[in-house]
């Protein structure tokens, strides 16, 4: 009972933290019908961010676990979709993702089926479907092959790497009182400057936890970016963050 309690506690300042210092992030509580409701009868949990004046982003989660599903609207009222929308199996990970325009799906859309990888794309142009592809498994998705190529690389390597990700990580509150054991899978790009970006969720844990997995990536000082045939590229990866609460 002390956990449960403690735990509402944690959720109640949360909130009130958000709304008081930033209007951009709003949380709702539902209950098993999805209705509003109060914190003890709550069984999903809206994450809500206003990333700019044409962009509202839901995100949907069981109250103390995964993600359920992440869609962007054009307005606040969520009427419009419009931006990035993905979907997620009951453990959390990643089944389909890709983007709409009023509504409509637009350019690639990504399943997933087993994989954290896509294993089915489709292209899209305004809501018609113009081509779809089958992932080849024997064929890496990389297309760094050639020699003096190079793949994108943290300065000192993989080693500064992993002591950046175990200095940086901090366990949220919410996260410990749950004593949340599990790992979020984070996928992001390097960019040609070595810049992180396109950062999103593909093996969700739990609200607090994605958000510092996403904080941590998203942090990252420049990496060294990938080279291919004497130029540099975008690269590709995916991230493992493991929370451990003893």
């Amino acid at each position: 009972m002390r956990i449960f309690i403690a735990f509402l506690v944690c959720l109640a300042e949360t909130a009130a933290y958000s709304q008081k210092k930033s209007e951009r992030e709003l949380f709702f509580l539902y209950d098993s019908k999805w209705e509003p409701c109060k914190p003890e009868t709550a069984m999903y949990l809206a994450f809500v961010q206003h990333l700019d004046d044409t962009t509202w982003r839901w995100n949907y989660y069981h109250f103390t676990g995964p993600l359920i599903r992440i869609e962007t609207f054009k307005d606040e009222d969520a009427t419009i979709p419009n931006g990035y929308f993905a979907y997620f199996d009951a453990k959390g990970k990643i089944d389909s993702a890709g983007f709409t325009i009023k509504g409509l799906k637009n350019e690639t859309w990504y399943y997933y089926g087993d994989s954290i990888t896509p294993q089915l794309t489709k292209e899209y142009a305004m809501g018609k479907l113009i081509r779809e592809k089958i992932a080849d498994p024997g064929k890496k998705d990389s297309g760094i092959t050639r020699l003096g190529d190079k793949e994108a690389d943290f300065p000192g390597g993989v080693r500064s790497w992993v002591r950046y990700l175990q200095k940086t990580i901090k366990t949220p509150e919410r996260a410990a009182i749950l004593r949340i054991n599990n790992t979020a899978l984070i996928a992001f790009a390097v960019n040609v400057k070595g810049e992180i970006e396109d950062e999103h969720i593909v093996g969700s844990v739990e609200y607090s936890a994605d958000q510092e997995a996403l904080r941590v990536i998203r942090n990252s000082p420049s990496w060294i970016p990938a080279e291919q045939d004497g130029h540099k590229v975008k690269a590709y990866r995916i991230q493992p963050i493991t929370f451990q609460i003893n």
